[in-house]
């Protein structure tokens, strides 16, 4: 990276760069954790083969349109 940049600014490069990397990856563990029924949403823990955990929220009832 450039010498003369922010060192929050390059903190959120970086960050951007490993969530882009992520997209060509396959997590190693998934865990659906808990359901909470009030806002239809399951949060799921995943495990990445570097060792990094990410954290998600999806919908447990798909919508058919």
């Amino acid at each position: 990276m450039w010498q003369g940049l922010d060192p929050e600014l390059r903190r959120q490069l970086a960050t951007i760069k490993r969530m882009v990397t992520r997209t060509h990856e396959t997590p190693t563990n998934e865990w659906p954790l808990v359901f909470v029924a009030e806002h239809d949403a399951l949060l799921v823990v995943r495990e990445w083969p570097d060792g990094d955990l990410t954290a998600y929220t999806t919908s447990a009832t798909r919508s058919e349109t």
